[in-house]
């Protein structure tokens, strides 16, 4: 006998305008569909921060569909630095106003994909093909974040043309580069035009899912990016006569290989933790089935993916050692090495701390570090190492920092009771360890930023995909939140 999560009965059900608003995204539904397919299909792969990457046309397409709806658009032109005039990022902005004044409410998300090896993919769900297969629907892009887009993007345009009567704003705001961590998009335009993206609330519709649930998670708080770069030097030499202790790449490898057991960081606790996923999950499952749920295991294409996730991961800081160049030549032992790290730092953990971490261990490894300036150097106050040579020197590729929000706000009330409409079933709360254009709107001063998409999988593998009842869904959900929250 399958599984079945608890249903309950919602605490401010559907009326008969809302489900009739409601029924027109069931309407709707193939266009939908066919907006992600488009969407999905037109290549938007950010590379890096400083390399430029061509995504206009995929801002282009979706400027010319929301004009084409009825919506006030404005693409907003942001330069790549060093690059020819004809290189820059947009920013798109549309939205629908009403007649009365009242509150602002913005959808959001990004348009821009990671990369992908066409090679990984199976044959028969390429990256740019949108294929629909058993009720899931293929392509870089579809779970992060095209199919969020794309059901907010029919949420606006079905309370268009329902003419249903509301007070204040309804805004899309689709950012160039969240990827690398929105230096272009939602940095710059937080610092450069607040007057444009400052909402009363936001709801950033990135697709994360949580298993063995079958609805989507409420994001309400992120981990910090801390990207750092480390330089390693050493000194080179004739393949032939190795140098274990002054090859740079063997430092890399031994700074690598001691992390596990050396390098501590401090910890931080959240109100929102693995006790409190697990009781969420107990409001929708039995224990008896929540263990066994739990216990299944998730089938994995990749043979060489050894590693589980583990529940525990997202509640403490993280790094991740995922890129590595050094050595010129096959007979030449490296003078230098660069080692890329992506530390996810927990909200409170300042950027200080963490350098204060990474002294501790490089001293633990003997190794003299060097930080980029307006850090302080613990290795410094100590005259440890002040006659010897830098080994690393450690410079910023983008910092920042972890956030956790208030749930319980008038906005975060309002979505709730929606989610609980829509999907029969409380939410659950959880804190994600990636991180989404959430993070620069808060420290650009904006509120009530609340993440929730349908459900996707694979994000930055292959063979990503995302659900299509989960689309449907999520539309349904965005559409009936901003109709509640704009008659509040």
């Amino acid at each position: 006998m399958p599984i079945t999560e608890k249903k309950i009965s919602p605490l401010h059900p559907l009326d008969a305008a809302e489900e009739k608003l409601l029924a027109m995204v069931d309407d709707h539904s193939q266009e939908l569909i066919a907006l992600l397919q488009d969407l999905v299909k037109i290549d938007s792969v950010n590379i890096s921060e400083d390399v430029y990457a061509e995504r206009n046309e995929i801002f282009r397409y979706t400027e010319k569909y929301l004009r084409k709806q009825g919506f006030r658009t404005e693409l907003v032109k942001v330069p790549f630095p060093g690059g020819n005039p004809g290189q820059h990022y947009f920013n798109l902005i549309a939205s629908i106003e009403s007649k009365t004044p009242g509150r602002s409410l913005q959808f959001n998300g990004h348009l821009d994909t990671v990369a992908y090896n066409h090679d990984n993919w199976n044959m028969d769900t390429q990256p740019l093909s949108a294929v629909i297969k058993d009720g899931r629907l293929y392509g870089r892009g579809a779970g992060d974040m095209k199919s969020g887009l794309a059901a907010q993007i029919m949420a606006m345009q079905i309370l268009k043309e329902s003419k249903a009567e509301f007070n204040g704003r309804l805004q899309l705001w689709c950012t160039p580069d969240e990827e690398t961590h929105g230096k272009f998009g939602s940095d710059y335009m937080v610092k450069n035009y607040p007057e444009k993206v400052k909402t009363n609330a936001t709801i950033i519709s990135e697709a994360r899912s949580q298993q063995p649930l079958k609805t989507p998670v409420i994001t309400v708080g992120e981990k910090g990016p801390h990207w750092l770069k480390f330089i390693f030097f050493g000194a080179a030499g004739h393949g032939s006569i190795p140098k274990p202790k002054s090859n740079a790449l063997n430092k890399a490898a031994r700074f690598i290989s001691k992390a596990p057991r050396l390098f501590y960081i401090p910890d931080r606790k959240l109100p929102v933790n693995t006790f409190t996923l697990l009781r969420s999950y107990l409001e929708r499952y039995t224990l008896s089935d929540l263990v066994k749920l739990m216990s299944s295991k998730i089938a994995n294409s990749n043979p060489l993916e050894k590693d589980k996730r583990k529940m525990g991961m997202a509640f403490k800081t993280t790094y991740s050692f995922d890129r590595i160049r050094a050595g010129q030549k096959v007979n030449i032992v490296p003078d230098l090495c660069e080692l890329d790290v992506d530390f996810r730092v927990m909200p409170g953990l300042s950027a200080q701390e963490l350098f204060d971490a990474i002294a501790d261990y490089c001293t633990k490894l003997g190794y003299r570090v060097d930080f980029p300036e307006g850090y302080e150097n613990t290795q410094q106050a100590s005259g440890k190492f002040a006659n010897d040579p830098v080994d690393i020197r450690v410079s910023v590729i983008t910092i920042g920092e972890g956030f956790l929000i208030e749930k319980d706000t008038h906005f975060g009330k309002v979505l709730a009771q929606a989610f609980e409409a829509v999907y029969q079933t409380k939410p659950v709360y959880t804190f994600a360890s990636g991180f989404s254009d959430g993070g620069n709107m808060l420290s650009g001063g904006m509120t009530d930023v609340f993440n929730i998409g349908p459900e996707g999988f694979n994000h930055h593998n292959a063979n990503e995909y995302v659900m299509i009842d989960s689309v449907i869904l999520a539309a349904k959900l965005y559409l009936l939140t901003a109709y509640r929250y704009l008659n509040s």
